[in-house]
């Protein structure tokens, strides 16, 4: 990856709100050649979107909690899972793990009533042996673009 582009996507993951001249202007470069560059990190899936990071609270969303599921390792009920836990609108993360458990969510409820309800669901799902709920306590940090504006630094 060349400098200047190295350049262009720390200026995003800082600031996507920025105008394509603020962007031109702190990168030594026109605005055709950042808007150019944009529409080509798209295109290769370099950048997937942009997107506003919306505060939970302000949305009603006061629990948040990580859950572990351990699964039937057949493969067409993990698939048939994934399908309906993918539907679930308070599942903001799903991710396959190797080890002890199979899958964790990342959770978004209003309150421990609706996760309760929202864990019995997955625990009727066929195939799911167990699941193991973690409630956020606070929020310490939660950055996920700083692995890639270090790598980009550098």
């Amino acid at each position: 990856m060349r400098k200047l582009d190295k350049k262009i996507l720390l200026q995003l993951i800082s600031n996507s709100d920025q105008s394509i001249s603020e962007i031109a202007k702190k990168v030594g470069t026109t605005r055709q050649t950042v808007a150019k560059k944009i529409k080509q990190y798209k295109e290769a899936d370099v950048v997937r979107s942009f997107v506003a990071r919306l505060n939970p609270e302000k949305f009603g969303f006061g629990t948040r909690a990580y859950v572990f599921l351990r699964e039937d390792p057949r493969s067409e009920l993990r698939r048939k899972n994934e399908k309906t836990i993918k539907k679930f609108h308070q599942i903001s993360g799903f991710h396959r793990l190797f080890g002890e458990y199979s899958a964790i969510l990342e959770v978004w409820t209003r309150d421990s009533r609706e996760l309760t309800a929202l864990v019995k669901k997955i625990h009727k799902l066929k195939g799911v042996r167990e699941t193991k709920t973690f409630i956020i306590h606070s929020t310490v940090k939660d950055q996920p673009e700083e692995p890639f504006a270090q790598v980009l630094k550098s």
